[in-house]
C-alpha cells in the first residue's frame, strides 16, 4: 500500500473545497453567496446602508448586503455601472446568457452583447426596482425622487487603489 504525501493530501482538500463552493454557489443562485477568491481583480466597495458592490469574478459583479437571503433585495450580476447617495443605489447591468444554450452540461454564463437593463435600489425600505429599460429607469427615477447628482460610473472606479 502506497502512502499519500502531505502535499498531495493538501492539494486534494483545496480542490474538494473549491468544488464544494462552486456547487453551493450554483445551487443558491437566488441567494448570492459572497466568495472572495484569490483573484487579483476581486474587490468589494461600501455603497450605502448595508449594501456593497461585490466583484468576485469577471462576470459576477453584484450589489447586496454582506449577509442576505432569498428575500433580500439585490441587484444581480453583472453590474457594469453604479451610482449612489445615502439612500438610493442606481445601476446599469449587462445581461448574461449561456455560452452554449443547447448543451445542458455547459452552464457558463457570459455577457450578452449590447443588452443592458437598469435598476434602482431604495435602501431605506429596502426595495429594488428592475429590470427596467432605459426609458422606464428615467421615469422610475423621477417618480422615486432619485437626485440628479446621483450619476453612474464604471464599477472598476470603486476599486481602491492598492
Amino acid at each position: 500500500m502506497r502512502a499519500v504525501s502531505g502535499k498531495a493530501c493538501l492539494v486534494s482538500v483545496f480542490v474538494l473545497l473549491g468544488l464544494a463552493i462552486i456547487f453551493v454557489f450554483t445551487m443558491c443562485s437566488n441567494s448570492p453567496m459572497i466568495v472572495f477568491g484569490p483573484g487579483a481583480g476581486d474587490f468589494s466597495a461600501k455603497l450605502c446602508g448595508d449594501y456593497l458592490l461585490f466583484r468576485t469574478s469577471a462576470y459576477h459583479i453584484i450589489i447586496s448586503p454582506q449577509n442576505c437571503d432569498s428575500t433580500t433585495p439585490i441587484i444581480p450580476t453583472q453590474v457594469v455601472e453604479v451610482g449612489h447617495d445615502e439612500r438610493f443605489i442606481i445601476a446599469k447591468r449587462n445581461e448574461l446568457e449561456r455560452r452554449s444554450p443547447n448543451d445542458p452540461n455547459d452552464t457558463y454564463m457570459q455577457p450578452t452583447c449590447d443588452v443592458f437593463d437598469y435598476w434602482i435600489l431604495d435602501t431605506h425600505i429596502p426595495k429594488v426596482y428592475g429590470s427596467l429599460t432605459q426609458e422606464e429607469f428615467v421615469q422610475k427615477r423621477q417618480e422615486l425622487g432619485v437626485p440628479d447628482n446621483v450619476v453612474m460610473k464604471d464599477v472598476y472606479e470603486y476599486r481602491k487603489n492598492e
